[in-house]
């Protein structure tokens, strides 16, 4: 999504790379003790805002609808797929949201790394939920979203989507309802015993900068400046916890 002021777009797309490390402890969901979790392993989840999209280029609000990559965004995926294989050697399981940008983010990544792998699409991982507002361009909702409340924390901004919807038969989403659910997918991941562990429990995964911020924030993170497109946010899982390693880092996608 693009900006909507400099200070909006600062707690709306999140993300400035952490100094130190934030763990935060959290149960297992159900379905980890089902297919039996190995408590003492521990994985680590690549986490990357998708490329530049056709709608982020005409600076029109993009949640659950959707577009393609544009040029610029392709390149971007098989850098950071290109510059995190280098590094990391590779990938054990891989995951997208389902919307077109998302799944065409991930699979660039992993052509650019090498990998043989195909994202599984999770709807747990989509951007946040706009209602109304989704496709209209930004100049036209922020005025509206400023009278709707403060746009000063996340949670306010997402507020103000809902309180302002334009078309309430079209669902919007509260920041809470968006870290539950992006927790609760990644979660599952991670706790996915049948996970090969060639790589040393790493996962990528693909969403969008709203959604991202929403679960970083939820982990107690501080995410004081834009999620670029190809970002990558690193996190990792071990006996119920997530620890938050990095965020924003951009250093891959160039």
């Amino acid at each position: 999504m693009p900006d909507l002021s400099r200070r909006t777009a600062l707690l709306s797309l999140g993300g400035a790379a952490l100094a130190g490390t934030l763990a935060v402890t959290g149960a297992a969901p159900a379905n980890a003790v089902a297919q039996g979790a190995q408590p003492n392993r521990t994985v680590t989840v690549y986490l990357v805002r998708h490329g530049k999209t056709w709608l982020n280029q005409a600076g029109r609000i993009q949640g659950w609808s959707d577009s393609p990559l544009t040029d610029a965004g392709v390149a971007t995926a098989a850098n950071v797929g290109r510059n995190l294989a280098a590094e990391i050697g590779g990938f054990d399981a891989a995951y997208s949201a389902d919307m077109i940008r998302h799944f065409q983010t991930a699979s660039g990544i992993l052509a650019a790394a090498g990998s043989s792998l195909t994202p599984t699409r999770v709807a747990g991982l989509r951007e946040v939920s706009y209602g109304g507002w989704e496709g209209e361009k930004q100049s036209t909702a922020f005025p509206q979203l400023a009278a709707a409340g403060p746009l000063d924390t996340l949670t306010h901004i997402i507020d103000a989507f809902v309180a302002s919807n334009p078309d309430k038969t079209l669902p919007t989403e509260t920041w809470a309802q968006v870290a539950a659910r992006m927790n609760d997918a990644l979660t599952a991941a991670a706790t996915d015993r049948t996970m090969p562990m060639r790589h040393g429990g790493k996962i990528l995964a693909v969403s969008s900068g709203m959604s991202i911020t929403c679960l970083l924030e939820s982990l107690g993170a501080t995410v004081p400046a834009p999620l670029e497109n190809g970002a990558v946010n690193v996190l990792s899982y071990a006996k119920g916890a997530w620890t938050v390693q990095s965020v924003n880092d951009t250093s891959y996608a160039g």
